[in-house]
């Protein structure tokens, strides 16, 4: 049968991998026709194909989340992926307000970069839906900026861009920047 588990996992890995999101960058909507993989060998994204440029935001604070869950129903005889990203961009502007706006209006694919090092890609075949709040704290040290969430639902889980695909996807970053 296709849907066979096909590994195990016997050994607890050493305590040294690290926590923690680095940067997202976002792509406009569409079918760019990705190479994806999903087999024993792990469940990949190997080119870019027709991408042609993202948009790189830097994350550097706490608060930023990524999580995954998975619902079946035997029932139906269906399952489906939802994908999370919570996210704060520091520091209101007026160039940065437009940018939120089209956030929001659009449903961009989103790659995200651990500080790990690993990139994955959530939303590839619907995008996300992004909602915002902008925030302007009450003292001198509250935030100032952005919390955004990301939602995708998806047949599949996440692809992690192989390191042919990291290189590529950094070369595509947009260098109109605010």
């Amino acid at each position: 049968m296709s849907c066979d588990i096909s590994r195990g996992k016997n050994v607890i890995e050493c305590k040294n991998g690290i926590s923690g999101l680095k940067a997202i960058y976002l792509a406009n909507y569409d079918d760019y026709g990705y190479v994806t993989e999903s087999n024993a060998s792990g469940h990949t994204l190997s080119d870019l194909s027709g991408l042609t440029e993202v948009f790189k935001y830097e994350l550097k604070n706490s608060g930023n989340v990524f999580s995954q869950e998975g619902t079946s129903s035997r029932d139906n005889g269906t399952t489906f992926f939802t994908q999370n990203l919570t996210f704060i961009l520091t520091k209101l502007t007026k160039e940065m307000e437009f940018q939120v706006k089209m956030m929001a209006w659009g449903r961009p694919q989103i790659f995200v970069e651990s500080n790990a090092g690993d990139i994955f890609l959530m939303g590839i075949e619907h995008g996300c839906e992004v909602s915002t709040v902008s925030a302007i704290g009450g003292t001198m040290d509250s935030l100032n900026g952005y919390t955004m969430t990301a939602v995708g639902m998806e047949r599949e889980p996440i692809f992690y861009l192989t390191s042919g695909a990291v290189t590529a996807l950094k070369a595509l970053v947009s260098p109109d920047n605010i």
